[in-house]
């Protein structure tokens, strides 16, 4: 049956192409799916009308966007949670926790019991509300280096000091239960500075969303004040700049699964987000 009906359409074909043919009517081909209509059984391309003008190159696609390369941790400097202590936790651990408020924070941050506990510098001409201290400037993205000199300074002049002081981003997530627990580890040890401990400029600098550093590393940035000369952009790199030191006795890395998460947590019951970047 298949045979005869194939049979039956070529002779059909013949038949209208020998009739266009007689009638002086030109044809092209023309490719419809798989079959082939005016030919033999292959698929043909239909020609293109030679006044046409030859159809534009593809074009290349877009290159891939290179991963951003992570940041490389410290090998050497031990986790937090993994260090001896060399004292006893002493009693009554005083700390200061502050954070940098702008008009890219959500009016929201504070629903974290731990960023109500922080102090919070603000600029001069923010908008933003629940500041504690106003900076003398204002500030951008890329000159917050600046403004952790200014807080930093403000630090300096304080007449009463804590024993840990505590830098964290607005989009931290982390209990104050949990960051006393980790204040009181710090504490037993030889540890100055705690943080994810990077290594990619020459010194030890803690990347920003956390870092923990003792009074002892207060004095010591004191002790550069005026900072003058040009800073880093980013002002955990330029935390790490001021202490220029790669003494992996003095530094630490916390063990970030469990203690703190930057932009996003969930567990059983609760799943938080943050979607909004300082920088848009």
């Amino acid at each position: 049956m298949f045979a005869l009906t194939r049979h039956k359409v070529f002779l059909v074909g013949t038949v209208v192409v020998v009739a266009l043919l007689t009638l002086g009517v030109s044809y092209r081909y023309v490719s419809i799916g798989s079959i082939g209509i005016g030919g033999g059984g292959g698929s043909e391309q239909t020609e293109p009308p030679e006044s046409a003008p030859a159809p534009a190159p593809a074009p290349a696609p877009a290159p891939e966007p290179a991963p951003e390369p992570e940041i490389p941790l410290v090998p050497p400097a031990e986790m937090l949670y993994k260090l001896k202590p060399v004292r006893k936790t002493p009693e009554n651990i005083t700390s200061t926790v502050f954070m940098f408020r702008g008009d890219f924070s959500s009016d929201y941050y504070d629903i974290f019991t731990l960023h109500k506990r922080a102090t919070r510098y603000c600029d001069k001409d923010t908008k933003a509300t629940g500041c504690d201290v106003r900076l003398p400037r204002s500030y951008k993205w890329w000159t917050l280096s600046s403004k952790l000199v200014d807080a930093l300074e403000l630090m300096c002049r304080a007449p009463e000091k804590t024993d840990f002081y505590v830098k964290i981003d607005d989009d931290l997530i982390m209990s104050e239960s949990k960051l006393d627990e980790v204040i009181r580890r710090m504490a037993a040890t030889d540890c100055q500075v705690a943080g994810g401990i990077a290594a990619d400029h020459g010194y030890y600098w803690p990347v920003g969303q956390i870092y923990i550093f003792t009074r002892a590393i207060l004095e010591r940035l004191c002790s550069l004040y005026p900072i003058t000369g040009e800073l880093h952009s980013s002002e955990d790199i330029t935390f790490g700049r001021l202490l220029n030191s790669s003494d992996t006795g003095m530094f630490c890395n916390l063990d970030r699964p469990q203690n703190h998460w930057h932009k996003d947590y969930k567990d059983r019951r609760v799943r938080i987000s943050h979607f909004t970047q300082h920088n848009e």
